[in-house]
């Protein structure tokens, strides 16, 4: 039987990752299940949501093992599916490690060995928007830790835009209408992977 696939919607918060991931389950349904991370349900997912909240203090190198960890936790569960045949598409994964821990600093050899072992993406597309678009859209919502940091969240998108070279990820417009996005993210999947 022919293994499921891995596609994963990456870029900033308020990107629009949910709604494109969302969307994608949408038109292949039958073939595909949604992953989110981080995984807010299990152990270590809570304990990243209490330093997300502001709730828990630890060093980056801590904050990105547990992220990890949290992806760990679901690798029995990610071999499974894709064994099966269906596609995963994930709301974010092992990418955003890379992406944020290298924005503070950290060695990208490091992160990487992280999840050295956890299945590889397929395909990772990154929704690239504007810092200000980010603001715009948290306007109601709860902001965590990481998007605080205005600083920060520019290390981010130039550090997307890096690594998106380095390891051949798409990068695609986020500002324009949640249809256009979609059109992008659908081209793309279509023109890569065969689900």
């Amino acid at each position: 039987m022919r293994k499921g696939k891995i596609i994963v919607i990456e870029g900033i918060d308020k990107a629009g990752k949910t709604t494109q991931a969302n969307l994608l389950l949408k038109k292949f349904k039958s073939k595909c299940v949604k992953f989110d991370f981080p995984d807010y349900t299990t152990p270590i997912g809570k304990e990243i949501k209490q330093f997300l909240d502001g709730k828990r203090v630890y060093s980056d190198q801590v904050k990105m093992m547990l992220l990890s960890a949290n992806r760990w936790e679901k690798k029995t569960e990610i071999d499974r599916v894709i064994a099966k045949g269906t596609t995963i598409i994930m709301n974010r994964y092992y990418q955003s490690n890379l992406v944020y821990g290298v924005s503070k600093g950290l060695e990208l050899d490091w992160l990487v060995a992280l999840d050295e072992g956890l299945p590889k993406a397929d395909l990772v597309i990154v929704i690239d928007i504007k810092t200000e678009t980010l603001v715009t859209r948290s306007k109601n919502s709860v902001i965590d830790t990481f998007e605080k940091d205005r600083e920060l969240i520019r290390k981010v998108k130039k550090t997307y835009r890096l690594l998106a070279k380095k390891f051949k990820w798409y990068v695609i417009d986020g500002e324009k209408s949640v249809d256009d996005v979609h059109s992008q993210v659908l081209r793309i999947v279509r023109n890569t992977v065969k689900i």
